[in-house]
């Protein structure tokens, strides 16, 4: 058996056209059988060409234009499911690992661009198009076709080698759409966590045994108070100790993908409530109240929270004729000092 030989360019003609109208041989470009099919041919600055190929090039040069379809398709593919899995295996990947790693996996298949491919067997004389452009040249792999086409047209063939082109612009989609895909999924299956300090000192979280955060203290409600994490989706065991190892707390809970989490740990006597605001035709006589109830300090907040310890807007007087809305706040005060209506009932 004849083993495939293999080249990484192949020997064409070159025929020099000014732009305009050409004129083609009948025949098909490849292998100079009749032709039964036309293929466009862009010319830059110029007319598109209609080049003839019979049945069986026309085959091979569409199995070539789907090649890299199949690999974009590939690559896009293994990256979305490589972001969707290794959240779940590695649930301690970070977002620099995890788009890294997404992106190594989703640019495999295209490496299968760097094999060789094997030369054609006669009588074809091209593993995709037999009649390419570049600038204002034609560049044919069939020496007697190019003659007839330089005959034709006035020119003169000359001897050259062409590196046949596989790739396409398509194959930059399937690495970009897997590092897009990798950011969403660390977001999506990391949820955020806010740590609340109200003690005297620096307390420091170990989850599931490995130190991930330290919080320091804060006495007044701030937007900025505590620490903002984030932890793998999934039930997690959070130990609080100071400085000192003293344990100051412990949590077992689950944190849901795509939500918001609050801990507050050693807040006992400490009340925490949703304020709602309406403004133009929502406006209220007062704002409500929502109290935040929870034995572990630990909550899952509900979406559309738009100011963090801190108070809303005060709604402008003679406003109500506006279309307005609602405003959210996540509130916490010593429960002395707390409105009678964010106070939980015991």
């Amino acid at each position: 058996m004849r083993l495939p030989r293999f080249a990484s360019a192949l020997p064409v003609s070159s025929i020099a056209l000014p732009p305009g109208a050409a004129l083609l041989p009948p025949e098909c470009a490849c292998c100079g059988e009749p032709a039964t099919h036309q293929v466009a041919l862009e010319r830059a600055g110029s007319a598109s060409l209609f080049v003839g190929y019979c049945d069986a090039c026309a085959e091979h040069q569409a199995a070539a234009s789907a090649r890299s379809l199949a690999l974009a398709l590939a690559s896009a593919l293994l990256g979305l499911a490589s972001a969707a899995g290794l959240p779940l295996l590695f649930p301690r990947l970070g977002l620099a690992g995890l788009s890294c790693l997404t992106l190594v996996l989703s640019v495999l298949p295209l490496a299968l661009l760097l094999v060789p491919r094997a030369v054609p067997e006669p009588p074809h004389t091209a593993r995709g198009p037999a009649l390419s452009a570049r600038a204002e040249q034609l560049l044919s792999s069939n020496a007697a076709y190019a003659e007839r086409l330089a005959a034709l047209n006035g020119a003169v063939p000359q001897a050259t080698t062409h590196r046949e082109r596989f790739g396409s612009p398509w194959l930059s989609a399937g690495p970009v759409i897997a590092l897009g895909a990798a950011c969403l999924a660390y977001f999506v299956y990391h949820p955020l966590l806010r740590v609340l300090n109200l003690g005297t000192s620096r307390i420091l979280l170990v989850l599931d045994g490995a130190p991930f955060a330290s919080v320091d203290p804060t006495s007044n409600e701030s937007p900025s108070a505590g620490a903002l994490v984030r932890v793998p989706a999934g039930h997690h065991l959070i130990t609080v100790n100071r400085a000192d190892g003293t344990r100051v707390a412990e949590l077992s809970a689950d944190f849901q993908s795509g939500a918001v989490h609050l801990y507050a740990p050693a807040s006992e006597g400490t009340c925490f409530w949703l304020e709602t605001t309406g403004y133009g035709l929502e406006q209220r006589v007062a704002p409500s109240y929502e109290p935040l109830v929870s034995n572990d300090l630990f909550w899952v907040l509900p979406g559309g929270i738009d100011n963090w310890f801190a108070p809303n807007p005060r709604p402008t007087p003679g406003g109500s004729q506006s279309s307005g809305g609602l405003l959210t706040a996540l509130r916490q005060a010593p429960c002395s000092e707390a409105p009678p209506e964010a106070r939980a009932t015991p």
